[in-house]
């Protein structure tokens, strides 16, 4: 059965400062305009920094057709944020492990996870250990889905959905 989705927030573009707060004011202005409770507002906005923060830092090359993106969807009973962006394909294996290893963690696991991380220092050129992996998962409750699409022998597309529950 297909459920009815609402497209909330739809961006298929080049980010910057300046466009990331113009998200962030548009999402605030229709979680509102829904009476989205706080609780769940303040969930999609944690996972939607973490989202467009990582679009901004590590989209590498952009094509034509293969822009950043990140899109809100309303569902009966949660929210689906989607984030897209250009990633090197020798990066992929990295990516999917880190993304698998949060996946097999409860949210026990998950803290224990980013204490671990945010103390053993091995940070990466552009600042990122996985944190923000860990915190999109711990904060949604859910697991992260991820797929990528090869567009040459460099360079892919990957997709990250989170789903956030409207409870």
């Amino acid at each position: 059965m297909l459920m009815e989705k609402e497209v909330i927030l739809s961006y298929n573009d080049q980010l910057n400062f300046e466009t990331i707060g113009i998200l962030l004011n548009k999402l605030e202005n229709e979680m509102k305009a829904r009476g989205v409770k706080i609780g769940v507002y303040k969930k999609m906005l944690i996972i939607m920094v973490e989202s467009l923060e990582n679009i901004y830092k590590y989209t590498e090359i952009t094509f034509e057709n293969y822009h950043p993106k990140f899109f809100v969807e309303k569902f009966e009973d949660h929210f689906l944020l989607s984030a897209g962006n250009t990633v090197y394909n020798k990066d992929i294996d990295k990516l999917k492990n880190k993304i698998d290893k949060i996946n097999k963690l409860d949210r026990d696991g998950l803290k224990k996870l980013y204490k671990e991380t945010i103390t053993d220092g091995k940070f990466s050129s552009k600042g990122g250990a996985g944190l923000g992996f860990i915190e999109m998962a711990k904060i949604s409750g859910n697991k992260i889905d991820y797929r990528f699409e090869e567009i040459n022998n460099e360079l892919s597309y990957y997709f990250l959905d989170l789903r956030v529950n409207c409870k």
